[in-house]
């Protein structure tokens, strides 16, 4: 098995600094897999996984954080950037026209704090969703999402959603052994999710240090 983490923010999200050359050594050192940048509304990222992706055995998978009307979508695979704020199902569609093999994650579905609209996301035509990410500020949120999504999805992640290096690692998925990243997605029905919340006092820490402009 394979421990990987599809939820990563970097320079290219508005509200991290973390260089992705940062993510890679700390995935390497700790043994992941693969991981995946997913910026808000951004994929400059993906150029630059393409450069990097050479220099190192940690198997790097292109993604984006999509702005929805009804929530966060988590998009895996080489497309353009969805647009922003069409229906989540709007964002789907679209993200399928453009690779039939991009994989759609609901992100923290019942973070009612980040955009989170709950059971709506079932209309969605998603294929799965976030049953625990470590970016949760209260339990309840990863404890609903795992609720709803027993019996419904196949897929159901554990992500860090990191926005700062020391953020990395807290929850993660485990996969069988693969060798790319079209591997990585066609075995995230077999993941386990694994890991714990980052904490009240980490995340308040976070909150400070973006309001005070400190990276």
């Amino acid at each position: 098995m394979v421990k990987i983490d599809l939820h990563l923010h970097s320079k290219y999200s508005w509200d991290s600094t973390v260089p992705i050359e940062s993510y890679i050594r700390e995935a390497e050192k700790q043994g992941f897999g693969a991981i995946a940048i997913t910026d808000h509304n951004n994929i400059d990222s993906h150029v630059e996984i393409e450069k990097l992706q050479a220099d190192t055995k940690v198997i790097l998978i292109p993604g984006q954080e999509v702005t929805t009307k009804d929530g966060h979508l988590l998009v895996l695979g080489w497309i353009k950037q969805v647009p922003q704020n069409l229906t989540m199902k709007e964002s789907v569609e679209f993200a399928k026209s453009e690779n039939k093999d991009a994989v759609c994650i609901a992100a923290h579905p019942f973070d009612r704090l980040r955009s989170g609209k709950g059971a709506k996301i079932q209309d969605a035509a998603i294929d799965g969703l976030e049953i625990l990410n470590a970016s949760a500020l209260f339990g309840i949120f990863n404890w609903q999402a795992k609720r709803f999504a027993r019996n419904r999805y196949n897929i159901q992640l554990g992500n860090s959603d990191s926005h700062r290096i020391s953020e990395f690692g807290f929850a993660y998925t485990e996969i069988p052994d693969v060798e790319s990243h079209e591997e990585v997605l066609r075995n995230l029905q077999k993941g386990i999710a694994k890991g714990k919340r980052i904490g009240l006092r980490r995340k308040s820490a976070r909150f400070l240090k973006r309001k005070l402009g400190i990276n």
